[in-house]
């Protein structure tokens, strides 16, 4: 990992103003989110516009157990829209998947549960289309977590326009180890 990779998500996240995290806690999220990402990476060009406003933790009242909610915003740019100059409905399921493994990544890093996880499902909803400029608030919440998957909900706002874009589900699993072949 490149000193400018962890910088860049140390600027992410310390736009933080509203959540209940220990530095502790930001610095290790950090540092996991720089090991995980490169400049080579699908969709860099869009993380790198992301400010994170809000990282928490808290308990669920349902059932007691420890959940993560992370709140980012980006501002829609040339490289998200499709050919008739809306947000590419690619991107928006790019941001479900990145926007919720980051919630997935703190929850994993606060309870001592798996960080380094694959993609099993993406479930995306597409309600309202966004253009240029617009920005997109992203609330990103764990729903359930367990000791192979992991399951986070999404949803993807434009605050400019005070409208729902997209919703979405994700769920992802610890990586099974091949089998060895004789």
């Amino acid at each position: 990992m490149s000193a400018e990779r962890l910088q860049l998500w140390k600027s992410i996240v310390d736009h933080d103003r509203h959540g209940n995290l220990s530095q502790e806690l930001k610095d290790k999220l950090t540092y996991a989110l720089a090991s995980f990402t490169q400049e080579i990476d699908f969709g860099d060009d869009v993380m790198r516009h992301f400010k994170a406003t809000e990282l928490s933790l808290f308990d669920r009242p349902e059932d007691g157990k420890k959940h993560a909610r992370v709140v980012i915003q980006v501002d829609v740019h040339r490289g998200m829209m499709n050919s008739r100059n809306n947000l590419h409905g690619g991107c928006i399921t790019y941001l479900v998947d990145i926007c919720s493994s980051v919630a997935l990544s703190l929850l994993g890093i606060a309870t001592g549960g798996p960080v380094e996880l694959v993609s099993q499902s993406i479930n995306t909803i597409f309600h309202a289309g966004a253009t240029l400029g617009d920005r997109l608030h992203i609330i990103n919440e764990s729903v359930s977590a367990g000791s192979r998957a992991v399951t986070a909900r999404v949803e993807i706002w434009d605050i400019t326009h005070h409208r729902l874009v997209a919703t979405g589900t994700h769920i992802k699993m610890t990586p099974g180890v091949p089998k060895t072949k004789l």
